[in-house]
Formats: structure tokens, C-alpha cells, sequence
């Protein structure tokens, strides 16, 4: 048995804000949402392979803090770990360079505003329960 492929995704966050990104491709998930990040590469670690996406997608240098507790399926091989990170003191502001044509720092009250991909929304779920934040996707209830 094949031995899955890491994604790690950032619950990025700037007080009580969780950053959002929306997709600009490929077309099927183009316009939803998701925890920018993208695959750890070979001899790779998580946390480092969250800096490079972060990097790479947002033009930011961020510090990851903690796994949060959850493995989250995405496509075969992949599954979906996610971490929470922060900005780095003196950080250029997030911008869109990669894969997404769109940012936006949700509120609590704002998490289910927006249209996240299905295999991210148990993910954000758990990634708000691990913050202490109490926002129920309002489609569960």
C-alpha cells in the first residue's frame, strides 16, 4: 500500500482572523475557498513545506505553530494536514501570486461567508475548534 501524499494547509492567522483563499484553478475548484498551502516534496518536512507554499503562493514569510490534530482526505493519494501559522514581524502583506485570485481575513463570524471547497470544511471545522473559536458551519445544523 502506497503511503499518502502530505498537503499542508495554514490556518493563517492575524488575531482573530483566519486568512481564506479562493482558487483561480484548476476550473473544478476555481471560485471556492481553501487554506492556502500545497504539497510537502520528498526529504521535505511539513513545517517547511508550509513556509516554501506560503511563500510561493502569498508572497509572505510565515512561521507554522502546531498541527492541528486531523487528517482530512483530499484525492487519491492525498490527504490534508493542516497547521497554524503566523506572519513574521516586518512580513510583506499576503497577495495572491499563485492559484488564487483572491484573499480575504474572515472574522469568526464570517468563516461560513464564503464558499470552501468540501474537503476543506471539515478541516476548518477542526482548525476552529483547535483555536477556541465556537463558529458552526450553519450547513451541519
Amino acid at each position: 500500500m502506497t503511503e499518502p501524499t502530505v498537503v499542508v494547509g495554514a490556518a493563517l492567522t492575524d488575531g482573530p482572523h483566519l486568512l481564506a483563499a479562493r482558487r483561480s484553478a484548476p476550473a473544478d475548484l476555481a471560485g471556492r475557498w481553501e487554506l492556502p498551502g500545497g504539497k510537502v516534496e520528498p526529504g521535505e518536512t511539513p513545517a517547511a513545506a508550509l513556509v516554501r507554499e506560503l511563500r510561493e503562493e502569498l508572497g509572505v514569510d510565515a512561521e507554522p505553530l502546531e498541527r492541528v490534530p486531523g487528517e482530512w482526505p483530499l484525492r487519491p493519494p492525498y490527504v490534508l494536514h493542516v497547521w497554524t501559522a503566523r506572519l513574521h514581524p516586518g512580513s510583506p502583506a499576503p497577495e495572491p501570486l499563485q492559484d488564487h485570485d483572491a484573499l480575504r481575513w474572515l472574522t469568526p463570524a464570517e468563516i461560513w461567508d464564503v464558499d470552501w471547497l468540501d474537503q476543506d470544511v471539515p478541516a476548518v471545522s477542526a482548525t476552529l475548534a483547535h483555536l477556541g473559536l465556537d463558529t458552526q458551519d450553519p450547513r451541519s445544523a
